[in-house]
């Protein structure tokens, strides 16, 4: 990849970062979520595609467990849980993405498995 590629990427991604951060100072339960789901599966959509090809593997795998709840939720309503995992995902791909954690992802995927059981089968 070109240096300003992953330029113009970096700047997408903190872009869509930025624009999920302040959807989720404003929304804060299941409830609002679903309320805001289509944005909120778009700006995740194009994390997801994005940042894998910055090699931004963790952030993609985030972006890619995300995009799926937003799908579920959009398919069949209101999900219970999916605003805490959504949220935990946005604050750790913005971790990430400032070089401020060092986390693996492990722990995450556990919790979506718990909460939210059947989202990662059907990836």
């Amino acid at each position: 990849m070109s240096e300003r590629f992953l330029e113009i990427a970096r700047q997408e991604i903190e872009s869509e970062l930025n624009s999920l951060q302040e959807i989720f100072r404003l929304c804060t339960t299941d409830q609002q979520l679903y309320e805001r789901i289509k944005d909120i599966e778009k700006h995740l959509h194009k994390i997801k595609g994005l940042a894998p090809m910055m090699g931004e593997e963790k952030i993609g795998r985030l972006a890619k467990i995300s995009d799926s709840i937003t799908k579920q939720v959009m398919k069949q309503g209101m999900i219970d849980g999916s605003y805490d995992v959504i949220s935990d995902s946005i604050h750790m791909m913005y971790e990430f993405f400032n070089c401020k954690s060092d986390k693996e992802i492990e722990d995450f995927e556990r919790k979506v498995k718990k909460v939210l059981p059947k989202i990662l089968d059907d990836e």
